[in-house]
């Protein structure tokens, strides 16, 4: 079987195994290299992931009975702890902001797509991307799950809702870092090593390179990368260290390209977005149509409508 393949059928074991001996309805998908369980349970929301890793599709697909059995226990297990956190820590309505706050995280989404479930929901808005709040539940190698906050779970820390996103905006750069990654090195590795990408410290080896085609910014998870793009400093690291202005195409909620401005046109960035989105991504993936840009002497971030500069002021 080929890759693809072993992924349908994989999808679809784990799917039927969940709702024949699992109490919750949990509904599985795909995104990049993941498994992706979503639980609506009423107005809460838990999303765990499972990477996709050769060694489990090769068990799900060709192993014995008992192989199977401990890959679906593995899951399981993930997600049995997903519904005990539910009723526990940032999730509780009684929770301590203290306790939680290092667990909280700003995830990028597309703003339309989302639009009525984020009425209660805190987040910033930057453009087309939401930077929505969520809680990390349990988090073990590239195994995670998170759970999108609501209003009225943070009406007993007695916080202002800005001063908690800005806050789980440094702590997302905190556990999640940024990293970029030059287009040709990319193209060229066979595997990247621990160190590759780091960029915001004096000193550490960057990837920028007079005539660079492009750049992919992201984070060391490389789960819903895109958010490294608002983190503090980052986009006046990148302006300096491109020494110019530049484009950003959000090609997914996982990364960004960076182009600087002087090596293409904002309407060729776009229309390779454009086609990205279309082809290449799911919905759920898509974050925006629109080419961002950043302004180094103005140190500005907006979006070319038209041709035009408009500026990006982000928004509760």
């Amino acid at each position: 079987m080929k890759r693809s393949e072993k992924i349908e059928y994989a999808q679809r074991f784990l799917q039927e195994r969940i709702e024949k001996d699992f109490p919750y309805p949990f509904q599985v998908s795909g995104e990049e290299n993941f498994f992706l369980f979503r639980l609506k349970n009423g107005r809460r929301e838990c999303c765990a992931r499972l990477r996709q890793s050769q060694e489990m599709l090769d068990v799900l697909c060709e192993g014995t009975k008992a192989e199977r059995e401990v890959q679906v226990e593995r899951l399981f297990d993930l997600l049995r702890a997903a519904i005990q956190a539910q009723a526990s820590t940032a999730l509780s309505e009684e929770s301590d902001y203290e306790k939680v706050k290092n667990d909280l995280i700003l995830r990028p989404l597309n703003y339309q797509s989302i639009r009525e479930e984020l009425e209660d929901v805190p987040h910033i808005l930057a453009g087309d991307v939401a930077l929505v709040l969520y809680a990390v539940m349990a988090h073990e190698g590239n195994d995670y799950f998170t759970a999108k906050m609501h209003r009225r779970q943070m009406e007993s820390w007695r916080r202002p809702e800005r001063e908690v996103l800005e806050e789980a905006l440094v702590n997302t750069s905190f556990l999640y870092p940024p990293r970029i990654y030059c287009v040709e090195d990319i193209l060229s590795w066979e595997k990247k090593q621990h160190g590759d990408g780091r960029f915001m410290t004096e000193g550490e080896a960057a990837p920028f390179r007079r005539g660079a085609r492009g750049y992919l910014l992201t984070n060391s998870l490389e789960i819903n990368g895109a958010i490294a793009l608002f983190y503090p400093g980052v986009l006046k690291k990148l302006a300096e260290s491109l020494g110019e202005d530049f484009y950003i195409a959000f090609t997914s909620i996982h990364e960004a390209q960076i182009h600087a401005a002087g090596m293409i046109s904002p309407e060729a960035v776009e229309a390779s977005l454009r086609d990205t989105n279309r082809h290449c991504n799911r919905r759920e993936e898509v974050l925006t149509d629109r080419v961002y840009c950043y302004r180094k002497e103005e140190q500005k971030l907006g979006i070319i409508e038209d041709g035009e500069f408009l500026e990006v002021k982000r928004d509760e």
